[in-house]
């Protein structure tokens, strides 16, 4: 008896771990991280897209090596149908010594906005309608399946197609919306993080927190007194979720 027991809970766990296989990696905790390391979101991708784990990882490394070139040098980026990425513009502000425990609030030296039709998959209102619009067509660096294809060729490589690498942004979109509908942060490693795939297509099974790049969160925004931008009279803005956007280490330091 006390061995079949154990051979039952045995068999629960190993269900357990199943169904978070299924769940694409994805941490089941509302509010923790999710897809923690690169290899898990990368298999995610890879599971939604159809694509192999190298080529998803090539082509999620394109989209955070663009969107980190750009950022750098002053300019946006978009990666369409997602968002986009701008340097923030800080205004002076009273600060506190970083020694002392209360210390300001972190702020995230990116801005991101959603891209409507990303909003709407998330069930968000955009909120800036027209402005959030214009920022994911006018950017200065469009990622697209277009870009993605050209950015993922080298020497030793050919570029995906567009094909494929349409699939690939499209896995991306879907792992995020199922993450952030759960109420979890989907972290993004930089392409030269350590718990990247290596040559063999093996992974990195290191137990940090693969967010060199940035990670994304929904927020709860609340109603506040605004103005109109073309009137300049007070207008009341009502709360609302909006996808908050923390620039990782590597990325913060390219940046600033």
């Amino acid at each position: 008896m006390p061995q079949q027991t154990l051979s039952r809970r045995t068999v629960l766990r190993r269900g357990a771990l199943v169904s978070t296989a299924l769940g694409l990696g994805l941490a089941t905790t509302t509010g923790g991280a999710a897809a923690t390391k690169k290899a898990e979101l990368i298999e995610a991708m890879a599971s939604k897209s159809g694509l192999s784990t190298a080529d998803v990882e090539r082509a999620l490394d394109a989209f955070t090596d663009a969107t980190t070139a750009a950022l750098s040098v002053g300019d946006s980026a978009v990666l369409v149908g997602f968002g986009s990425f701008s340097i923030s513009k800080r205004s002076a502000r009273t600060g506190r010594n970083p020694q002392s425990e209360r210390r300001p609030k972190d702020e995230s030296p990116v801005t991101f906005d959603a891209c409507p039709e990303f909003a709407a998959a998330l069930d968000l209102n955009p909120g800036r309608g027209d402005e959030a619009s214009a920022k994911c067509r006018d950017a200065d660096v469009v990622i697209d399946a277009a870009y993605i294809a050209r950015a993922t060729g080298d020497e030793s490589h050919a570029g995906l197609s567009k094909a494929d690498s349409k699939r690939a942004i499209e896995g991306f979109l879907s792992v995020a919306v199922d993450a952030l509908k759960k109420g979890d942060r989907l972290s993004v490693a930089a392409s030269d993080d350590s718990g990247g795939s290596d040559d063999s297509g093996g992974s990195d099974d290191s137990d940090a927190s693969d967010d060199s790049f940035g990670s994304f969160s929904i927020s709860k925004r609340s109603a506040r007194t605004g103005r109109n931008p073309q009137t300049g009279k007070e207008i009341q803005i009502a709360a609302k979720n909006v996808v908050k956007f923390k620039a990782g280490a590597e990325l913060s330091k390219a940046v600033n």
